[in-house]
């Protein structure tokens, strides 16, 4: 991922500018608290070292239904790609 394309994708995302590409062992490359479709989460980006891979994660800060979580990762999606970017993985944790 190029600088160009991070920056769209945190754009898109809402999410803090921390990490640099630069840096092989930075990791966290932005992070947001957001509400998407009623639905509460931390969302951060992260890059693998070994791999540079990247993926997603969601914290969710509440216990909502199942149809809230698809939601809120349907929404997720539909940033990511509205920002062109492939990742590797966009994983939710409870």
């Amino acid at each position: 991922m190029d600088r160009v394309t991070l920056g769209r994708l945190r754009a898109v995302l809402g999410l803090s500018e921390v990490g640099r590409l630069s840096d092989d062992w930075d990791e966290l490359f932005g992070e947001a608290n957001r509400t998407i479709a009623g639905v509460s989460a931390n969302v951060e980006l992260w890059r693998d070292v070994d791999s540079r891979g990247w993926r997603l994660d969601i914290e969710l800060l509440a216990d909502p239904g199942d149809s809230d979580v698809q939601d809120l990762l349907a929404a997720v999606r539909a940033d990511v790609e509205a920002a062109d970017v492939q990742v590797a993985s966009i994983a939710r944790r409870g």
